[in-house]
């Protein structure tokens, strides 16, 4: 088959969505099909045409949600700009959105045009990919659809849609949009929500009070494996926080090389936000945002605000948590002790300044890299502590990966493609990234961090 829809989205306030119709496109061309990812959803790769991923030939009416959000701590009213859900694909007793990312402007895109570069498309995609393969719970990328168009941001490319999978679409924003704009709708949304991604609290005393504990969860365990990875998001904003931990947007992100938790790649985030260590306050922030808007619910049910900001008041304790927890199992520590040893740790990387991904594999496997930051006295002692309580290497290898998609990797893959037409350099980034926790060549041009130059000037951008 190719899809097998039953949009339960439809059946929700109209308020909450538009119908929209893709842009006609004249030559659609796959540049990239995930098959693994076919076979998960069941789908038909011989069904799966090029049309149907493009979004020309439909197979229900799609739709493009609103919703609202705190963006930079400012509140505004959005929506789909540039995406579209073709409808919710069932299989296996699963629901996932299929949504086109670059399919034509909705009533959402304001200024906008709709479209997407094929560069930022690809970005996506061995972005999503990898954090699929890092263990870390994220949006997927079906596909890379280029188009017959050219699409002008920094510079002029070609157009592409991306053909992108999830458990849903929901976000914090979607919530904080019914809520102040559809109120009486809130309760209904809430336990469509808690039907469709939490069905299990369905049964208990205080479902309210356990779908916040809940996505808050989610959240907190999303955000704990940004930061064993080193990944920064570059954009969080509530509208871009799921409702059920996925990493999504993968816009202006990228992974941190030299340890640094004030490191932002963003073009937009000028005071540093989204910076890599500000990733957890963000969070506690934006689940008070979230908070807020289950309040009118303490009105129709035996909620009240003040058990919402008991749970919230939890926050930092739990995060803390799973965050030395986490830790620990990067350090192969097996026990809950340690702390102040996991904190010495990041402060010889706070002064160090090496490279995060490749201090851990150095610790498990002294002599791997050829860097002298590593044949210090300091590290020397640091990894002799290590040594007298964990080094496990079986919790440090499924802790921590051999490859992350470097940043510079990409841009030569993206320049590759844009120049040459040719996608030999991306699908060998892809090959890497498969399988990130197993070594295929130590010490290889996948795992060097960049000259530090280029970590000085290196830019992201949303490219909408």
């Amino acid at each position: 088959m190719a899809f097998s829809f039953d949009t339960t989205y439809k059946n929700l306030d109209s308020n909450l969505y538009s119908k929209v119709t893709p842009k006609s496109i004249d030559t659609p061309d796959v540049l990239l099909l995930d098959d693994e990812l076919c076979a998960d959803l069941g789908l038909d790769t011989a069904k799966l045409t090029t049309e149907v991923l493009a979004g020309q030939d439909l197979l229900e009416e799609p739709i493009a949600q609103i919703y609202a959000g705190h963006q930079y701590g400012s509140f505004t009213l959005l929506g789909d700009g540039r995406a579209m859900i073709l409808g919710e694909h069932v299989h296996d007793g699963k629901r996932y959105d299929i949504q086109l990312k670059g399919a034509g402007r909705t009533p959402y895109s304001r200024r906008g045009d709709g479209n997407a570069t094929v560069s930022s498309m690809l970005r996506e995609y061995v972005y999503s990919y990898a954090m699929q393969n890092l263990n870390i719970k994220t949006s997927r990328s079906l596909a890379v659809v280029e188009t017959d168009e050219a699409v002008k941001r920094r510079r002029t490319e070609p157009g592409a849609i991306l053909v992108r999978v999830m458990n849903s679409h929901i976000r914090y924003g979607t919530f904080q949009y019914v809520a102040g704009r559809a109120s009486d709708e809130l309760q209904r949304f809430t336990d469509y929500v808690i039907d469709r991604h939490y069905p299990k609290l369905n049964g208990t005393d205080r479902k309210y009070l356990e779908f916040f504990d809940s996505v808050m969860q989610s959240s907190i365990e999303m955000v704990v494996d940004w930061l064993r990875v080193g990944f920064i998001h570059g954009v969080m904003n509530t509208d871009n926080m799921s409702i059920d931990g996925e990493t999504f947007d993968y816009g202006p992100c990228a992974f941190m090389n030299y340890y640094d938790e004030e490191t932002v790649f963003s073009s937009i985030d000028k005071h540093g936000r989204y910076a890599f260590g500000n990733q957890r306050p963000i969070l506690r922030w934006n689940l008070e945002r979230f908070a807020e808007t289950l309040q009118p619910l303490c009105a129709q049910s035996a909620l009240t605000y003040d058990e919402l900001e008991v749970k919230l008041n939890e926050f930092g304790d739990r995060f803390d948590e799973q965050y030395y927890t986490m830790m620990r199992k990067k350090l192969g520590i097996n026990s809950d002790d340690e702390q102040e040893l996991v904190d010495e740790v990041l402060e010889w990387l706070r002064k160090s300044n090496a490279d995060y991904t490749n201090t851990f594999l150095e610790l498990e496997t002294p002599g791997t890299f050829d860097n002298p930051v590593f044949a210090t006295t300091e590290f020397e002692q640091l990894r002799n502590k290590l040594a007298a309580v964990g080094l496990d290497e079986e919790l440090m290898q499924e802790a921590n990966p051999r490859y992350i998609p470097r940043n510079y990797l990409i841009e030569t893959a993206l320049d590759e493609y844009l120049e040459t037409g040719n996608l030999s350099k991306f699908n060998g980034l892809l090959t890497v990234l498969e399988d990130p926790y197993t070594s295929k060549d130590m010490g290889s041009q996948f795992q060097q961090p960049p000259p530090r130059e280029f970590d000085a000037e290196y830019t992201t951008y949303c490219n909408t």
